[in-house]
């Protein structure tokens, strides 16, 4: 069996406006069911129920240009029990 994890980072550089525009990045991701937390200066969003082009695509959508945020997509294989 195969998992996905997608993972989104946007990063807080301190130019004008930035915070807000991640604030409102991270509401956007937190509504479709991503977890949200923060390390260093950048927000970090991850979810293994939605695929990083939905994620990519509600993005746009709500007006976040590409070069804001950067969507890693991660595959996990998992063994069972035999």
């Amino acid at each position: 069996m195969v998992d996905h994890l997608v993972r989104i980072t946007a990063a807080l550089d301190g130019s004008p406006g930035r915070a807000a525009r991640v604030e409102g990045l991270a509401a956007a991701l937190g509504s479709a069911g991503f977890r949200l937390r923060r390390e260093r200066r950048r927000l970090v969003a991850e979810s293994a129920d939605l695929g990083a082009a939905d994620a990519k695509d509600l993005l746009r959508a709500r007006g976040y240009a590409d070069g804001e945020y950067q969507v890693f997509l991660e595959f996990v294989r998992q063994w069972g029990v035999m």
